[in-house]
């Protein structure tokens, strides 16, 4: 009989363009000893190694699992999960974004985060899968101006932050052009030229954009939020409101919920980015809302 809880913590040595792994090595957080806590660390070499440490931690008798990464850590892990997982994940925010973590309750300071980690309630929330692809993502999944943003935020010298994202996204805003496209949602469609649209589990995404200031992550549905088209310099002197989460009263903004969401190019079909990284397919894509399908470690069962 084990007299100690076994936690592994997954550490991504490249989130948050290797800030955070110098964060942490610097907190000696995980170096540390816990009574009762028997803590196990693994670097990952590669999101494919990643996901075999999680697929093999589900088989193995451990208590709970850490992540320590952003965003796109945790989505790199959900490709690995079927179903609902077996052993709880509790997040390490140390990525350039870390949304998913905030939308739970977990704080951003390392030390909160490790105390929800070893102290944690767990708590059932939503993700997303888009199909054809079978992907699975944590965050938002998005077409039109991100595409260009994502391009020059990849393509740039500078590590990955906030700062970055919004000069990248402004600077999308200067060259983009608008897309026809259709979306349906269960109870309504949009069909036109869009700027932007965004399908998301999470309010924000990418460092704090509150694109979807009202969501819920355990309600059972996605977010869906369409920027129609308008004019580049209006959306830029507009784009605070973005930022705040106080742009749903903008003409051009139309919100909706539901538990899937399709998404079609007219005629020619739009990338499809997911969770901040580079498009890798095209429409047409569904995207459903997998309720509860993710066991995390919120503080005492409480999310923001």
């Amino acid at each position: 009989m084990r007299t100690q809880r076994r936690i592994r913590v997954i550490v991504n040595p490249a989130a948050g363009s290797g800030r955070g792994m110098r964060a942490l090595k610097r907190s000696g957080l995980l170096d540390s000893r816990y009574d009762g806590v028997s803590l196990e660390i693994v670097e990952s070499r590669s999101p494919e190694h990643l996901r075999d440490v999680v697929r093999a931690s589900e088989e193995d008798d451990i208590d709970a699992l850490g992540l320590a990464g952003g965003d796109g850590t945790v989505a790199i892990a959900l490709g690995a999960l079927n179903g609902v997982n077996r052993v709880p994940i509790g997040i390490l925010p140390s990525g350039s974004g870390n949304d998913f973590a905030a939308h739970i309750g977990v704080p951003a300071s390392i030390p909160g985060a490790i105390a929800v980690l070893l102290h944690g309630s767990v708590r059932h929330v939503d993700v997303a899968s888009a199909a054809p692809s079978g992907a699975r993502y944590c965050c938002v999944a998005t077409v039109g101006l991100d595409e260009v943003a994502l391009g020059f935020i990849h393509r740039s010298p500078f590590p990955r932050s906030k700062a970055l994202n919004i000069v990248s996204v402004l600077r999308a805003l200067a060259v983009y052009r608008q897309r026809p496209a259709k979306i349906t949602w269960e109870g309504g469609a949009f069909e036109g030229e869009i700027m932007f649209a965004a399908v998301t589990n999470t309010r924000s995404y990418g460092g704090g954009f509150k694109i979807s200031p009202s969501a819920i992550i355990d309600d059972g549905v996605l977010d869906v939020c369409i920027v129609r088209r308008t004019g580049r310099l209006r959306l830029i002197s507009q784009f605070p409101r973005v930022l705040a989460g106080t742009h749903g009263s903008m003409p051009e903004v139309l919100f909706a919920s539901s538990p899937w969401v399709r998404i079609e190019g007219l005629p020619e079909q739009l990338p499809v980015a997911l969770d901040g990284e580079l498009p890798q397919w095209t429409t047409p894509t569904e995207l459903r809302c997998q309720p509860g399908a993710l066991r995390v470690l919120t503080p005492n069962g409480e999310m923001n």
